[in-house]
């Protein structure tokens, strides 16, 4: 017997069933939520330094695939640097990861929408289910925290 074959089937399997589980919201609707003000500042300064200029320019010579994939990155970017701004290290460091989830999340539709290998489509499935399910306990986390 090939326990090699028969791990990698049981994962596609395990893979499969988690897939069909997620929920029926849209990973964009999570993925859009803004950050809450207990995450600093919505425009602060981050040095001035133009990160979109970048990646345009990046995206202008890439295919329509790595230009969608490219594009996900500022966002994610700007907001994790606007978590930085909050008062105490561990709210810095959840509301810096809710982005970094969220651009995963990105990331990962722009794989399944451009994407033809189908471990890679579940790959992102698996991504998106797992990052939203923990960007919804860091939002529980943080509204606890906003608290009085």
């Amino acid at each position: 017997m090939d326990w090699t074959k028969l791990g990698a089937g049981g994962m596609l399997v395990v893979a499969l069933v988690g897939a069909l589980l997620v929920r029926e919201q849209p990973a964009s609707a999570v993925a859009a939520l803004p950050l809450p003000a207990i995450c600093g500042e919505l425009h602060a300064d981050h040095g001035g330094v133009s990160m979109q200029a970048h990646l345009d320019g990046m995206a202008a010579t890439a295919s329509e695939a790595h230009a969608a994939l490219i594009q996900t990155m500022e966002p994610m970017h700007s907001d994790m640097m606007r978590g930085m701004t909050a008062a105490d290290f561990q709210t810095a460091f959840v509301c810096s990861m809710i982005p970094h989830h969220q651009g995963a999340v990105e990331m990962a539709q722009v794989a399944q929408a451009y994407g033809d290998d189908p471990w890679v489509k579940m790959f992102a499935q698996e991504i998106i289910s797992a990052q939203q399910a923990e960007i919804g306990e860091m939002q529980a986390w943080l509204a606890r925290r906003a608290q009085p």
